[in-house]
């Protein structure tokens, strides 16, 4: 179906489509000059009021009004927020806190590698670490705060995609938009943004980082690790720190691979997609991760847990 058909339909209505479809309407509207916003998933026509989504990312959720419907995964995650603070209008922070957004998922490349290699994933990453936070958190290490997210995360926790969601969901300041083949950013007002909890789970991930650089990692991108197992009393002490701390891991690979660069390795079976189409070009070396203080973060982490497990209690 060419995009000019798809959107002849009738005003006001959501449509899911494929992602062909979509592109093919995303074409259609740049090459008319037709003026939309555009979503990681989906399109936007303030004309005529037409939404279009790829439908192989929506699952059917339980919306506002009590009834399934697809929903994209940033959409589930906002819809958990609203009904959980349907009367939030602004998280609120103090001035200067938007600067917070500037902190990064962490990542480092050390070089190729080739040889026996383990990769180590945290389970449920986000989720594992902001269920213990607030969407009010305070950086560094606010333990209290008006709106825990223990309930939004227990009800996304069955869609991995949606937990995920909620993060950027926390960060997002701009939305995209086009008019004809002109790229345009908006600023968007949204009452769940939150500096706060932004720079908490990603400190959280520093730290831990951080901790598996002291321990040989070779390669991290935010909750994956990968280690050479010839130094495997190195990559023990890293799930040894895990364990102690309480935080979900398992072992995605492990077994003969080789890392060509940055996002082009293989452990085992696993593999990225530049690997498989045998890409050669090898990237420098980098690390973004922040030295972050372990006794310090190694505390915070254990008392948020304990009072997450003592059910958010505020007083």
């Amino acid at each position: 179906m060419s995009g000019r058909c798809i959107l002849t339909k009738k005003q006001g209505s959501n449509y899911f489509v494929t992602g062909k479809e979509l592109a093919e309407v995303m074409s259609h509207l740049k090459n008319s000059g037709t003026y939309f916003m555009a979503g990681t998933n989906s399109i936007y026509v303030p004309k005529g009021k037409l939404r279009y989504v790829d439908k192989s990312v929506c699952k059917p959720w339980l919306a506002l009004d009590g009834q399934y419907r697809l929903h994209s995964p940033g959409e589930a995650a906002r819809t958990e927020l609203l009904r959980e603070w349907p009367a939030l209008k602004r998280v609120g922070w103090p001035p200067g806190a938007i600067r917070l957004l500037n902190w990064r998922c962490p990542m480092l490349y050390t070089g190729s590698q080739v040889g026996p290699l383990i990769y180590i994933d945290l389970v449920g990453a986000y989720s594992q670490i902001y269920s213990k936070l607030y969407l009010d958190t305070s950086f560094p290490r606010g333990y209290y705060g008006l709106y825990p997210l223990a309930g939004v995360a227990d009800r996304l926790k069955i869609w991995k995609a949606a937990r995920n969601a909620l993060v950027g969901i926390a960060r997002s300041t701009e939305a995209v938009a086009y008019r004809g083949q002109k790229r345009l950013r908006l600023k968007t007002k949204n009452r769940f943004l939150s500096p706060g909890l932004w720079a908490s789970v990603q400190a959280i991930l520093h730290w831990i980082a951080s901790k598996a650089i002291r321990c040989g990692a070779l390669y991290i991108n935010v909750d994956g690790y990968i280690f050479n197992t010839a130094d495997w009393e190195l990559v023990e002490n890293f799930l040894f720190f895990l364990s102690d701390n309480n935080i979900l891991w398992s072992i995605r690979a492990q077994g003969e691979g080789e890392i060509v660069s940055w996002n082009n390795y293989r452990v085992q079976t696993t593999q990225t997609q530049a690997y498989k189409l045998n890409l050669t070009h090898k990237s420098r070396s980098f690390s973004n991760v922040v030295n972050c203080n372990e006794r310090e973060w190694s505390t915070y982490w254990g008392n948020i847990g304990k009072i997450s497990a003592s059910g958010n209690n505020n007083e």
